[in-house]
This record gives structure tokens, sequence and C-alpha cells, in this order.
């Protein structure tokens, strides 16, 4: 101690004086403009560091909520080809499309099926059988109506001469009874009107016959018509391109050859005369013309096979000679070619000769010429001009009965053979069909008349 002031209380009076001294200090730092900005600045920068890292964190958590919630889209095509004895063509197709949302999950599914069947059939060409008329019958008429039916009418059958009628259907394959004739009759003619009636006309029953009645498919009933002026068999009946009906030729009953035409008129219902051919014959040919005049080809006299033809002119109502044939001949066919030019085929030109030569006529220069012959000879056979412009010749008599067929071509001028009936036949019918098949129907082989029928298929 020194002066009675003890050195301990001094260091302690000292020591707390100076921790006086740093409160103080620290009182008036705290609380000073300088401080006080120190600190707001510090407590800034604070702040933005944190908001930098919520940022920060925010643009993960965006980024990885995008990601997760891209929409999805799916789309599924499938082809399926199905074949089953038919063509089967079908087609699938299957749209899907999903989006999702943080919020809302829609999803929305599209199905479009679209199927298409196609059936094939292809048809080969030949002779079938098709069902049997009631009635067996020869030198008959076939005609095809305007509703695709086939009418049967007359004929012979052991030693009967027929009045009866049949309709064949295409449809079913079915023949059916209609009414009858009012005169029974073959050799005779049926023509289909513009009106879509049959006027049938002359023939033989144990007489020759000049009456003549129409079929009104509608009813399916037979009314009579007035009648011809002269009574005639094997005569040709053609429709004109102005609707009346020129019968031409034929035999009659006073024994003689006819070279006499007459006009049917299906709006009054009446035959008038018009001019005679040059020259008489029966068991020939006639045809219309593209241009519209008739010829008549070939045929028998009493002075022996013709081979003289003869043009008719509905617009004079006068007949003109044309170049002749090469050969003479009866009981041939002739047809008239989508070319317009006429092909005469086969017949007989007597002496037991029967013909398997062919020859055209061209109506725009009026000449024949020769073309290439069948490979059978045959008469009293059919001819029918198919769909594809080819002739169909079936069946005939050359001394034996005949069930071979041939097609000649136009476009080459060639004959070929297709396939034979299944029965051999002459003097039956041959229809072409709505369908483009062909009809073969009755006629007669070795005694038998014919009730049976085939088709033949191009």
């Amino acid at each position: 101690m020194s002066n009675g002031v003890d050195l301990q209380d001094i260091h302690h009076q000292a020591s707390n004086q100076n921790k006086k001294n740093q409160y103080f200090k620290r009182i008036r730092c705290q609380y000073s403009p300088v401080c006080l900005i120190l600190s707001l600045l510090a407590l800034v920068l604070l702040g933005v560091g944190i908001a930098a890292m919520l940022v920060a964190l925010i643009g993960i958590s965006t980024t990885t909520i995008t990601a997760t919630t891209t929409a999805t889209t799916t789309t599924a095509t499938t082809t399926t080809t199905t074949s089953v004895t038919t063509t089967t063509s079908v087609t699938t197709t299957t749209s899907v499309t999903t989006t999702t949302s943080t919020t809302t999950t829609t999803t929305t599914t599209t199905t479009t099926t679209t199927t298409t069947i196609t059936t094939t059939t292809t048809a080969t060409s030949g002779s079938t059988n098709t069902s049997s008329m009631s009635t067996a019958r020869y030198l008959h008429t076939a005609s095809v109506l305007t509703n695709g039916k086939v009418l049967v009418a007359g004929g012979y059958n052991s030693s009967v001469y027929l009045n009866s009628a049949e309709l064949y259907d295409p449809s079913t394959g079915m023949w059916t009874n209609t009414s009858s004739m009012s005169t029974a009759r073959y050799l005779h003619t049926a023509s289909v009107l513009t009106n879509g009636k049959v006027l049938v006309a002359g023939g033989y029953n144990g007489a020759i016959l000049n009456s003549a009645e129409l079929y009104d498919p509608s009813t399916g009933m037979w009314t009579n018509t007035s009648s011809m002026s002269i009574a005639r068999q094997r005569h040709t009946a053609s429709v004109l391109t102005n609707g009346k009906v020129l019968v031409a030729g034929g035999y009659n009953s006073a024994g003689f050859f006819l070279n006499s035409a007459e006009l049917y008129d299906p709006s009054t219902g009446m035959w008038t005369n018009t001019s005679s051919m040059s020259t008489a014959r029966q068991r020939h040919t006639a045809s219309v013309l593209t241009n519209g005049k008739v010829l008549v080809a070939g045929g028998y006299n009493s002075g022996g096979y013709v081979n003289s033809p003869e043009l008719y002119d509905p617009s004079t109502g006068m007949w003109t000679n044309t170049s002749s044939m090469s050969t003479a001949r009866d009981t041939h066919t002739a047809s008239v070619l989508t070319n317009g030019k006429v092909l005469v085929a086969g017949g007989n030109k007597g002496g037991g000769v029967y013909l398997n030569s062919a020859e055209l006529y061209d109506s725009s220069t009026g000449m024949w010429t020769n073309t290439s012959s069948m490979s059978t000879a045959r008469s009293d056979h059919t001819a029918s001009v198919l769909t594809n412009g080819k002739v169909l010749v079936a069946g005939g008599y050359n001394g034996g009965y005949v069930n071979s067929a041939e097609l000649y071509d136009p476009s080459t001028g060639m004959w070929t053979n297709t396939s034979s009936m299944s029965t051999a036949r002459y003097d039956h019918t041959a229809s072409v069909l709505t369908n483009g098949k062909v009809l073969v129907a009755g006629g007669y082989n070795s005694g038998v008349y014919l009730n049976s029928a085939e088709l033949y298929q191009p």
C-alpha cells in the first residue's frame, strides 16, 4: 500500500473502469449512424442472397415440373388384309392422344374403323346344263323379252303341232308355263316389237297359216291380230327401224315358193302389201343392216339353191339386187357384226353337201368376200352375236347330229373351236341373254325331240 491506497483496489478500479469504457464504447457504436448504416447494408445483402437462392430453387423446380408435364402423343396405325374365298380388305386406324398438366389430367381417345369388302367372281367359258322345258319341241321360236325372260312358243313334237308356250327366267334358271297360242304352229316367225309385245306369224300345223297373234308380257296373254294376205311357212320376219315388221318369201299352201312381202304396223294392227322380191325363196335369211335396209340372202326355190341376195329399202318400199354370194346355200345363218358387216356361215347346197364355208357382206360396198371356213360343216344350226362381238355357232346337221361349237372373231377373220354342247341337236333355238350368256333350247336328235336346255358362258 502506498499513501493508504491499496494497489489491488487501484488495479480493480482500473479494471472496472476499463470495462465501463468498453461497454459505453459498444453502446456508442450500436447507436451511431455509421454502425446503423453498416448493419442495414448487411441486412440488405443478406436479403439479396436469400432471394437469389429462392429464385434458383424456383427455376430448378419449374424445369423439373415442365419436364414432367410435357404432353405425350401416341399414334398407332394398324392395317390388316384378310382373304377368305372372296377378296376382303380391312383397314383400321387408331389415334390416341393424352395430355397431362400439374393440376388437370385429360385423356382423349379417337378410333376410326373403315372396312371395305370386295367380292370378285371369275367365270370360265363353256356350256352348262340348265333346267329343261316342260315340253320337248323343235322348229319353235325363242324371243328375248324386254324384262330379260325368254319366250319359247310353238314347235313340233312326235306328230303333234304345239300351241303351248314357256318362259325361261335367267335369274332362277327355271321354266314356267304361260298361256297358249290360239293356233298351234311350227315353221313360223316371232318378232319382238318396239312396244315389248311379240308378234307370231304364219307357220304350219297340217295346213300353211296366214294367221298372226300377239303375246303381251305384262299380262302373259295372247290375242289375235289381223292375218297376212298370204299364208306362208319358212319365211323371214324383220323388225325395221320404223317399228314395222317386214315378212318376206316362204312357201305357201298352193305349192308355190313366194317372192311376195308384207308389212305389219303395230300402231294399227294391220298388214299391207309391199313390193315383191325379184327371186322367190324359202329357208333364206334376212338381216337388218346398220343403214336400216334389209339384206335377204340365199334360200331355195323350184330352180334350186339360191346365191342371189336382195336389199329392201323401207324409205322407198322397193327391192334392189346386190352382188351375189360365191356359194348358193339354204338353212344357213346370217349375223350382223358390230362392224356392220354380215357373216353368212354354213348351210346346205344340195346333193348331200353340207357347207363349212363363210362369206362377209359389206354394206358400204355391196360386195361379198370369202372369210375363213368353220372346222365343221353344218346346216340348221344357230349363230349368236356375243357381247364381246364374236359369233357363236352351235349344233346343226351334216349327215349326223352335231354338238360342236365354234367362235368367229371379226378382228382376225378366224374360227376357233370352243366347248361342245352336252347334247347334239339341230333346228333348236339360241338366245343371247341380258347377262351375256347364250340359252340353247330344244331341237331334234336321232328320232328324239328335245326338251333339254343348255347355257353357254362366253
